[in-house]
């Protein structure tokens, strides 16, 4: 039972082969790890990051990364590990993926250096947005030191305790055993990332002990949200109100978007093109 908390998806989307995108495969601590790369044509551009979420791949981002390389923005989309056409790993937890999208943004800042000169923005769906969390957390180990200009977060995961709640009740475990269960799991979280303090407490996975943004941040959310439901993006309003930043998230709430299957969706697109303009988000050299 404890090895399904580290569970890969069976499945994958289709690597991104579209004109105009770069292919950069490097190596990881996850294995090999496929990045996607949109130069843009100016020097002074800054740059995405659009990490994809759960059963997902970067070729799925490609309609929202549009709204950018429409503003001549460069981009940069990542497949995580067993997803696309990235190495498989045997445990999958999206501590382990943070780290391996922190070692592809540092393999590219040294092959494509300008990337990152001229202030860095990230889009994270889902998973990809609790990743962005933990990203927001653990800035200091990207080696360019770039600066962050805003953050896009579309119905995001914000915590891992309703996602344990919910395997809890999809295999019927007992509660006798659930501590157990928990103990086992946090153990083993611990052994594969023996990099950052042992995990004490589940809470310790969810906002703002994961991660907090602390500029400007967008939220998109699915009014029905039919996978993670409202718990997440409320957490994420009120990590903020808390922290005393609620004026740096800027909050969507579409009633014709849904959680999967909006790879392209205008009226999202829209949203978040207003919210680049409203903020002024552009490089930081302009």
């Amino acid at each position: 039972m404890t090895q399904l908390s580290f569970r890969a998806p069976q499945r994958r989307k289709p690597v991104l082969e579209e004109d105009g995108w770069e292919l950069v495969a490097h190596p990881t601590q996850a294995g090999r790890v496929n990045s996607y790369i949109y130069e843009p044509s100016s020097d002074d551009a800054p740059t995405l990051i659009i990490i994809h979420g759960w059963t997902s791949a970067a070729s799925r981002m490609v309609g929202r990364a549009k709204t950018f390389i429409e503003r001549d923005w460069g981009v940069i989309a990542v497949d995580l590990p067993n997803h696309g056409g990235s190495d498989s790993v045997d445990k999958w937890t999206a501590e382990r993926a943070a780290s391996t999208v922190i070692e592809s943004l540092n393999h590219i800042s040294k092959s494509h250096p300008r990337l990152f000169s001229n202030g860095i923005c990230y889009y994270g769906h889902s998973m990809g947005g609790f990743i962005g969390l933990r990203i927001s957390h653990r800035r200091s180990e990207l080696v360019s030191n770039p600066e962050f200009l805003g953050w896009v977060l579309e119905s995001p995961m914000t915590g891992y305790t309703e996602i344990f709640e919910e395997t809890v009740k999809i295999l019927h475990i007992p509660k006798t055993i659930q501590p157990l269960v928990l103990w086992r799991m946090m153990s083993q979280f611990n052994s594969l990332n023996h990099e950052r303090p042992d995990l004490t407490e589940l809470a310790e996975t969810d906002a703002p002990n994961w991660g907090l943004t602390t500029e400007p941040t967008l939220l998109v959310q699915a009014a029905n949200d039919e996978r993670l439901g409202d718990a997440h993006y409320l957490r994420l309003q009120k990590c903020h109100d808390a922290a005393g930043t609620s004026h740096i998230l800027t909050t969507n709430v579409m009633e014709d978007l849904r959680h999967s299957g909006c790879a392209i969706h205008d009226r999202r697109d829209t949203v978040v093109g207003e919210w680049l303009d409203q903020k002024e988000i552009h490089s930081s050299s302009v």
